[in-house]
């Protein structure tokens, strides 16, 4: 989020998604033991629905338009974990039902693919509801981000986004990732579930200021 300063948001979030689809390579396994497989499953239909939609619209959308946008989606996406607003809807409407799941995966397949955020932000307080604990969370956070990366890749790669300069800087900034997520495993294991959950939230919070700010300046 922060590097749309320096590339635009299109080159950034294309970027993103190839360098965080090699990251995968390291990441999906660290989830595959303990994620909530029946959860997964009854989201992937609607992750790739929206993924499909929110392309087009990303591939439609100026820069200008594409950065305020982004920040501000994930304003309420932290506002949604902060209010504690999943929970709050299951008193109206079944978390657990099909219909549910599905709607709430399309929305974030659209949201994530447009603003480039990341589909498991905008499922991350559906997520933290269904799967309570850290462990839960994080192992079924991994294998979605996965499958929702391969998505996001399969789509752009059709709208002819991606090219070798993409390419050639992805490889060279996979040992920055790699190295992000080894030093972030460590974290993880150590921290509690307030900490865990409240770094998540700040860290969505100062990304969505900074495009925001870019969108308000540009």
């Amino acid at each position: 989020m922060a590097t749309t300063w320096l590339l635009g948001p299109h080159h950034a979030i294309v970027l993103t998604i190839l360098t965080a689809s090699f990251s995968q390579v390291h990441l999906f396994p660290q989830g595959v033991r303990r994620a909530d497989w029946r959860l997964v499953l009854a989201l992937v239909g609607g992750i790739y629905l929206g993924v499909a939609v929110g392309t087009y619209v990303f591939v439609s959308l100026a820069p200008a338009t594409l950065a305020p946008i982004l920040g501000a989606l994930v304003l309420v996406i932290v506002a949604m974990d902060r209010t504690d607003a999943i929970r709050r809807l299951g008193r109206i409407v079944d978390l657990n039902a099909r219909p549910t799941a599905t709607g709430l995966s399309v929305v974030s397949g659209f949201v994530g693919t447009v603003s480039g955020g990341g589909g498991i932000y905008f499922l991350a307080p559906f997520l933290k509801h269904m799967c309570p604990t850290p462990v839960g969370f994080r192992s079924t956070s991994l294998v979605l981000s996965g499958i929702f990366m391969a998505g996001r890749v399969t789509f752009i790669a059709i709208a002819g986004l991606i090219d070798r300069q993409l390419l050639v800087e992805a490889v060279l900034l996979l040992p920055a990732v790699l190295l992000g997520g080894w030093v972030g495993g460590r974290w993880f294991r150590r921290a509690d579930t307030s900490r865990f959950f409240a770094a998540l939230s700040l860290m969505l919070l100062v990304g969505a200021v900074l495009l925001i700010g870019k969108g308000l300046l540009a």
